[in-house]
């Protein structure tokens, strides 16, 4: 039987050693959607900065559920699917700090805004070991999340009575 100590512990790892996510989106009027965009994380939270007049914005704004993806785009690397709850946060340098934190050139070209993504589900697939079908990791609840950084999170979005 593998534990969810084992299972979060390759999740985390997964989002220390990478740097980007496939982020899929509907609601707007491109929907679906799928976005590539860096990120950063506190613990199980994921934080990207989205395009302010972007196609993932305008759909987040309609819906907040979506789903991503992180992988190398190689089947023999373990890799994340999730179900995900996304909340805009008021504009700051949190978010861009922990970016530039995790990855020192990074940069952006147009105005963003950050966004919180908080995890319902993960989905954790490995060859190596053995995990297919995927294990699943359920966080404890959604109210165990705190924005990590110093400032106070908006929810801007209802989440289904959560």
């Amino acid at each position: 039987m593998i534990s969810e100590t084992e299972i979060k512990s390759m999740i985390l790892n997964i989002l220390s050693e990478n740097n980007a996510i496939s982020l899929a989106t509907t609601g707007g009027e491109y929907s679906p959607w799928i976005l590539g965009a860096y990120f950063a994380s506190d613990n199980l939270t994921i934080y990207p900065l989205l395009e302010k007049s972007g196609k993932t914005l305008a759909n987040v704004k309609q819906n907040p559920e979506g789903a991503l993806m992180i992988s190398q785009n190689d089947a023999m690397k373990d890799f994340l699917q999730v179900q995900l709850d996304a909340t805009l946060l008021p504009d700051s340098d949190g978010v861009r700090q922990m970016l530039v934190a995790k990855m020192p050139l990074y940069q952006t070209y147009t105005p963003c805004a950050p966004v919180r993504l908080d995890v319902s589900k993960w989905f954790a697939s490995s060859l190596v070991r053995q995990w297919f079908p995927e294990k699943v990791f359920r966080p404890q609840s959604i109210s165990n999340y705190s924005c990590g950084l110093n400032w106070q999170c908006w929810t801007v979005f209802s989440f289904n009575g959560l």
